[in-house]
C-alpha cells in the first residue's frame, strides 16, 4: 500500500474524530436534540405565544439501536385566539350539533388515529385539522380531504372497491406521515406547515420566512381559504382542550375501541359478515367507511375488517 502523505493523513483524521464521535453517540442514545417551540396559546393583544408546561412521557426501553423507544411527547400546536378563531369558537359554541357530530364519527377511531399521530411526532391537537377540513366526514374524500394523488403517494389504495381516503385510521396514518414531511420542509415550524398543507409545497416556501413569534401578523397575511382553515382548526383545538368549560362533549383520547380486525376472504359478502358477528350492514359500513360496495375487494387475500365486539354488538 502506497505511503500517505502528511497532508492526506491529516485531513483523514479530522473526517475521522468527528464520525467515531458520532458512533459512540449513537450507541448510548446520547446523540443532540432539537429544541421544541414553546407550547401554549395566545390572545389577540400582542400575538405572543403565553407558555405552558409541555408533556412528557418516560421510557423504560433501554436507548440502544436495537430497541424502538416510545414516541416522545411533542409541544401542543401555538393556538391564537385572535378574532377570526374567536367567531369560530362562537359559531360551534351555538350550533353544538356539528360539534357533537364530528364527535360521534370520530369516537370509535380516537385512540387508533391520535396514536397514528404520536407515532410520526405530530402534535394530537393536529387531529382536528381533519375537523376544520371536513367536520369529520368518511363520506367523498374522507375526514382529511386527501385529493387522490396525495393519497397515493402516502400509501392509501383508491379504486372502485374502496377509497381509503374515507378510512379515519388509515387516512390519519398517511396524515401524519405528510405532516411529518411538511413539518421538516417547513423548519419545523407546525404552522407553516399547515399552511403547505392547504397550499402546497410552494406556499411553504413563500411563507417560510414570515415564521416567528408574532402568530398574529402572520396569520393576516394568509391567503383568505388557508387563514379560514386554520381559524377553523385552531377553534376545534381551543374547544377540545377546554370542553367542559363549553358544556360540550369531551374528547377521550385514550378510549379503546369497540370493535376488532378479522381476516375475510375477498369477495365476501358484508350481509355474510354481520350474520356471522351479530351485527348489521349499516354497522360493518360505519366501522369500514373504505369499503364503496356491499363486499370486500374481491382481488383481496384476507382483507381487515372491522366488526364490532360482541358485547356491543348483541347490545344493538
Amino acid at each position: 500500500m502506497p505511503a500517505r502523505s502528511p497532508i492526506l493523513a491529516a485531513l483523514m483524521a479530522l473526517f475521522a474524530i468527528p464520525l467515531a464521535a458520532s458512533a459512540i453517540a449513537f450507541a448510548s442514545g446520547t446523540m443532540p436534540e432539537s429544541t421544541l417551540p414553546s407550547p401554549g396559546v395566545s390572545d389577540d393583544s400582542s400575538g405572543q405565544f403565553i407558555s405552558e408546561p409541555a408533556r412528557t412521557e418516560s421510557s423504560t426501553a433501554a436507548h440502544t439501536p436495537f430497541v424502538l423507544n416510545k414516541p416522545k411527547a411533542v409541544a401542543p400546536f401555538p393556538i391564537l385566539l385572535n378574532e377570526l378563531v374567536r367567531s369560530y369558537v362562537h359559531d360551534y359554541v351555538n350550533r353544538p350539533g356539528t360539534w357533537e357530530g364530528s364527535v360521534e364519527r370520530s369516537r370509535p377511531f380516537f385512540l387508533e388515529m391520535t396514536q397514528a399521530l404520536r407515532a410520526k411526532g405530530v402534535p394530537d391537537d393536529m387531529l382536528y385539522l381533519s375537523f376544520a377540513e371536513s367536520d369529520f366526514s368518511k363520506r367523498g374524500k374522507g375526514p382529511w380531504q386527501f385529493n387522490k394523488g396525495t393519497a397515493q403517494k402516502y400509501g392509501l389504495h383508491v379504486d372502485r372497491w374502496v377509497d381509503e381516503r374515507r378510512d379515519p385510521v388509515l387516512s390519519t396514518r398517511a396524515a401524519a406521515e405528510y405532516l411529518s414531511d411538511l413539518h421538516d420542509e417547513a423548519g419545523y415550524d407546525w404552522r407553516v406547515a399547515v399552511v403547505g398543507w392547504n397550499g402546497g409545497d410552494l406556499a411553504i416556501d413563500r411563507y417560510w420566512l414570515l415564521r416567528g413569534q408574532n402568530f398574529d401578523k402572520f396569520m393576516d397575511l394568509l391567503p383568505g381559504y388557508t387563514r379560514h382553515l386554520m381559524g377553523r382548526f385552531m377553534a376545534f383545538a381551543f374547544m377540545a382542550r377546554n370542553s367542559s368549560i363549553y358544556g360540550l362533549e369531551n374528547f377521550d383520547h385514550n378510549a379503546q375501541p369497540q370493535y376488532h380486525e378479522v381476516p375475510v376472504r375477498g369477495g365476501t359478502t358484508l350481509s355474510e359478515v354481520a350474520g356471522s358477528y351479530h351485527t348489521t350492514v349499516a354497522k360493518l359500513h360505519d366501522l369500514n367507511p373504505a369499503i364503496l360496495r356491499d363486499r370486500v375487494p374481491p382481488y383481496a387475500h384476507n382483507y381487515k375488517l372491522r366488526v364490532p365486539l360482541v358485547r356491543t354488538a348483541l347490545a344493538e
